[in-house]
């Protein structure tokens, strides 16, 4: 099984963070909810039915429009491919599309962008707000 390195994403990490908390503590498994937002391809095959079968139903990948991070390592690499449950925000108005596909890419969702055209605008534009470093914080330590 081959998994994207944790410290390249920290969205990745969040994925096998939750993986290896819902295989070290059995008994929370079925509290554990999982969001990401932009999540690159996480691991091979292998990896992806694995995950689909201990978090599948608790985790939700949000792509946007033509982000590039979702398409990376491109599939034809190692065999990457992406975990169901995807959520595609089609549009700077938020209309989107739950995909259905149980299998690798929905053609409906973020891999309807061919990978040429695709971005990083797209990445730190998710629901119209700027990057997250831009806010200033809440707390000061």
């Amino acid at each position: 099984m081959q998994i994207f390195p944790p410290a390249a994403c920290p969205v990745a990490s969040a994925v096998l963070s939750a993986l290896k908390f819902a295989s070290d503590v059995e008994e929370s498994k079925d509290r554990i909810r999982v969001w990401t937002f932009g999540q690159p391809r996480t691991g091979n095959r292998q990896f992806a039915e694995y995950y689909t079968q201990v978090l599948g139903n608790q985790t939700y990948r949000v792509t946007y429009q033509a982000d590039v991070v979702p398409h990376v390592p491109p599939w034809q690499l190692l065999g990457y491919q992406h975990h169901p449950l995807e959520i595609h925000i089609m549009d700077k108005s938020g209309d989107f599309y739950v995909c259905q596909s149980g299998v690798r890419e929905d053609l409906d969702g973020a891999y309807r962008w061919p990978t040429i055209d695709t971005g990083v605008v797209d990445h730190i534009d998710y629901f119209g707000m700027p990057e997250i470093t831009h806010f200033d914080p809440l707390i000061e330590w």
